[in-house]
C-alpha cells in the first residue's frame, strides 16, 4: 500500500489491542433500513466507503444491447464478459481518479475472473469465512479481539466488505460477488446483508441476502478483521510475521530472504517456542500461541517489519 497503508496498519494494531466489538453493533429492522449517505470526509478515515459511494451512484445501470455488454467489461477486458467483478473492480478505480485515493490493488484486488478475488484477499489476511473453516484450505479463523475460532456464520459484514457466493461448489471457488451497504435484522431476528452487485441478471442493482443464507463463501475486507492459523506450507502474508518473531526471539537462526511458505524447520522452531511458553505443541501461530505472542513487543516489532 502507499497512501493508506499506515492507516490500515494503525487499524490492525488498534484490533491487536481491543476486544471483538461484533457484539456492540447494533441493526435496525429491515423494513426501517436506509442507505447510507456517503461523503468526501471519509477519504482520510475509511476511504473504501468511497467505492460503496459510486457502487450507489451506479444502481440502474443495464448491460446491453447484447448480453454481458457492459462499459465495466470494456473497461477491464475490451470485450463481453460476466462482469460482477469488473462492475467492482471499475468502481474502486473511479473513487482513486475521482477522489485522489491509491487503493486499487492495495485495499482491493485488480480482479475480474470470478475465482481470482477471494484468494487475494486470503493470501492478505483479509479473507473472512462464513463457515468455521476457510474453503479449500480448511483453516480455522477468530475475529480479532475473540478467545474462540469461528463458528458458522458468526461473522456480520461491515459496509464495504466484498461477499462472494459459491453456486455450484466452495471447493473450486466463487462465482458472484457485492459489495456490502449495510446490515438490518429482519421481524424472525434474521440479520440481512445488504449488498450492491452488478450483472444479477443484467443490471446494477440493490439485494439483500440473510448472514445465514447457505451459498455465502465468505468475505473479504478492507481492514484486517479476523486472523488464521498458520502453518505447514501456507504461503499467506503472516507467514513473514510468523517467521520475523521466531527470528527475534532465537528460535530461528537462518538469515538472508523471507521462504514464501512455513517449511518443516519452521514449524519444529515454533514448537519449541510453544514448549518453553507452556502452549500446544501444534506448530502453528494459532489462535492461543498469536493471542499469547501479540502481547510480546518483539511479536509487534514483527507485525510492523512485514507490514510497515
Amino acid at each position: 500500500m502507499k497512501i493508506y497503508r499506515p492507516l490500515v496498519v494503525a487499524l490492525l494494531l488498534l484490533l491487536l489491542a481491543c476486544p471483538s466489538l461484533a457484539d456492540e453493533r447494533v441493526f435496525v429492522p429491515t423494513e426501517d433500513w436506509v442507505p447510507p449517505v456517503i461523503d468526501e470526509s471519509v477519504k482520510d478515515t475509511e476511504p473504501w466507503l468511497l467505492v460503496l459511494k459510486i457502487a450507489q451512484e451506479e444502481i440502474g445501470y443495464t448491460e446491453g444491447p447484447l448480453k454481458d455488454q457492459s462499459k465495466y467489461g470494456e473497461w477491464y477486458a475490451g470485450k463481453r464478459v460476466a462482469w460482477c467483478a469488473e462492475f467492482l473492480t471499475w468502481c474502486v478505480n473511479e473513487a482513486d481518479t475521482r477522489y485522489g485515493t491509491q487503493m486499487l490493488r492495495s485495499i482491493y484486488p485488480m480482479y475480474g475472473k470470478s475465482k481470482e478475488g477471494a484468494p487475494w484477499f486470503v493470501a492478505r489476511g483479509r479473507f473472512v469465512t462464513d463457515d468455521d473453516r476457510i474453503p479449500v484450505t480448511h483453516e480455522k479463523q477468530w475475529l480479532v479481539g475473540d478467545d474462540h475460532y469461528l463458528e458458522n456464520n458468526e461473522y456480520i459484514p461491515y459496509p464495504g466488505d466484498y461477499l462472494w457466493i459459491s453456486y455450484y461448489s466452495p471447493e473450486k471457488g466463487t462465482d458472484h460477488v457485492a459489495i456490502v451497504e449495510g446490515v438490518s435484522v429482519d421481524p424472525d431476528g434474521e440479520l440481512q446483508v445488504h449488498v450492491i452487485e452488478g450483472n444479477n441478471p443484467d443490471k446494477v442493482q440493490r439485494n439483500m441476502y440473510a448472514v445465514s443464507y447457505k451459498l455465502i463463501y465468505g468475505y473479504g475486507t478492507p481492514v484486517r478483521r479476523a486472523n488464521t492459523d498458520v502453518g505447514l506450507y501456507d504461503t499467506c502474508d503472516d507467514i513473514f510475521v510468523y517467521q520475523s518473531f521466531l527470528r527475534r526471539k532465537g528460535y530461528l537462526t537462518e538469515k538472508g530472504q523471507y521462504a514464501k511458505q512455513i517449511s518443516r524447520k519452521m514449524v519444529e522452531a515454533m514448537r519449541r517456542y510453544q514448549k518453553d511458553n507452556g502452549l500446544r505443541t501444534s506448530g502453528m501461530l494459532d489462535l492461543a500461541t498469536r493471542t499469547f505472542a501479540e502481547n510480546d513487543p518483539d511479536f509487534q516489532a514483527a507485525v510492523q517489519e512485514v507490514f510497515p
